[in-house]
Parts: C-alpha cells; sequence; structure tokens
C-alpha cells in the first residue's frame, strides 16, 4: 500500500472510532439536564429544614426558594423558560392585584406550568377561584357555595397518625410504593373536584379520603398531597417517593 492510501485508510479508521464517542457524550450531557423546581412559600410557617432536605436529595434536580407576597410579581408568563415545576407551600391570604391574578391565568391557562400542591397550598386565597379549579381542591374557612350547592367549613387535626392506603397501584406516580403509616396532619370537609385522579386515600376519620391526587386545568398538569406539614413526613421515604414520582411525571405530561 502506498503512503497516501495508507494516510487515507488511517484517516477514517480514526474518524469512525472518535465519531461514535461525541455523539454518546452529547446524549449523556442531554439527559444530565437538571429539573429545575421553584418552591413557593410564605404566609405560615413550615419545616424548612427537611423540606429543603427532601428537595437537595431529588435526584437530577436543582431547586430555588422564593416567598410570597414579595416576590408574587415573579409569578408571569415566561416563567417556564427559567423553571420546570413549580411546588406551592405557602398559606396565602394578601390581596392579589388585577395585573397579578391575570399573570396567573395565563400563567397556568395559557403557558401550563407543571404544579405541586402541598398541604397549606390547599387554603390559599379562598377569595380568588383560580386556585380552587387549579388544585383540583380547597380547605374551605367557612361554609362556601361552589357551584350551587353549600359545603361545609374545613377542620384539621394534628398531630396524628395516617394510614395511606395506595388505590392506583400502576400509576406512574405510585409504582413502588406500598401502604404506610406518616405521622402528620389530616383535612376533614375539604372540598374536592369531582373530576380529580385520586391516588392515594386515608381512611382517618378526622380526615377526608382523597389524600393524593393529579388533576389537570386548561394546559396545567397539577400533583396534589394533603400530607407535608411535618418534617416525619418530608423524611418519610414513602413520601418522597410519592414526591419525586409525582413531580416527574406531571412534567413528563406537559412535555408530551
Amino acid at each position: 500500500m502506498n503512503r497516501r492510501l495508507f494516510c487515507l485508510s488511517a484517516l477514517a479508521a480514526l474518524t469512525a472510532s472518535v465519531a461514535p464517542t461525541v455523539n454518546a457524550q452529547e446524549k449523556s450531557e442531554s439527559n444530565d439536564k437538571k429539573l429545575r423546581i421553584l418552591l413557593v412559600v410564605g404566609g405560615h410557617g413550615y419545616d424548612k429544614k427537611n423540606l429543603h432536605a427532601m428537595l437537595a436529595d431529588f435526584p437530577n434536580a436543582t431547586f430555588e426558594e422564593i416567598s410570597i407576597p414579595e416576590k408574587q410579581d415573579m409569578l408571569k408568563p415566561g416563567l417556564s423558560k427559567e423553571y420546570d415545576v413549580l411546588v406551592f407551600h405557602d398559606q396565602s391570604f394578601f390581596e392579589l392585584s388585577d395585573e397579578q391574578k391575570e399573570n396567573l391565568e395565563k400563567l397556568w391557562g395559557e403557558e401550563g406550568i407543571p404544579t405541586v400542591m402541598l398541604h397549606h397550598a390547599l387554603i390559599s386565597h379562598p377569595e380568588f377561584p383560580l386556585f380552587r379549579e387549579l388544585y383540583g381542591a380547597q380547605y374551605l374557612l367557612k361554609d362556601t357555595e361552589i357551584n350551587g350547592r353549600t359545603y361545609k367549613a374545613s377542620s384539621y387535626l394534628h398531630p396524628t397518625d395516617v394510614s395511606i392506603y395506595i388505590v392506583e397501584r400502576e400509576h406512574p406516580i405510585t409504582q413502588g410504593v406500598k401502604d404506610f403509616t406518616i405521622n402528620d396532619e389530616v383535612f376533614k370537609n375539604v372540598y374536592y373536584n369531582p373530576h380529580i385522579d385520586v391516588l392515594a386515600r386515608t381512611d382517618h376519620p378526622e380526615g377526608d379520603a382523597p389524600v393524593l391526587w393529579t388533576h389537570q386545568y386548561k394546559k396545567t398538569p397539577v400533583f396534589g398531597m394533603i400530607q407535608g406539614d411535618a418534617g416525619g413526613a418530608f423524611g418519610n421515604p414513602n413520601y418522597r417517593k410519592l414526591f419525586y414520582q409525582g413531580v416527574r411525571y406531571i412534567v413528563a405530561k406537559k412535555a408530551q
């Protein structure tokens, strides 16, 4: 073989061996993109240490926290360019401006950023029906008329042992999770949208049966969890698994 043919042959072999490595590296970098979580708190004390620990342990994810009402104006269209999912653990009663309400309507109704509702958030903004429609449920501070029917005021009990029973075992959120008990707070006489998809229930006498569900509000996939008041919840491996899988599920659902 002459020198020119030898050089061309060697170059082709080198190219063939390098190309797959580069493609694999690019694919790995794409798969390593971290899930961006924005935690929204405010209006109520919460177990910051254990909630932050649960989020910090979320595989392949990062999180930031904001407090409202101070940072309420961040919640507007375009937020999904910076974050993949919102996690609400606030208990807010401040008055929203018309502009803030319009921003929320667009963020959830038109943009559709995936949203998680944890515990206290179920009580937020009782005067603004959007939150009840978004979460698919609402803790009622007083007797309330909804769609022509009057619902009794809600109540709570804490602390107490809560037995959690998985009712949809094949769902991506509940896969690998068995029935378990957790020490936390329960809510009674909560309003639930009849169209939510309930994934887990309790039989606690002072709590309503649904404790875990998914919901779709216009373009926004929603994941709701009643539990999440005490550190015992955020450190519970079953709770963590449900939370991690729930977040991943609604983010993937939005991407479809």
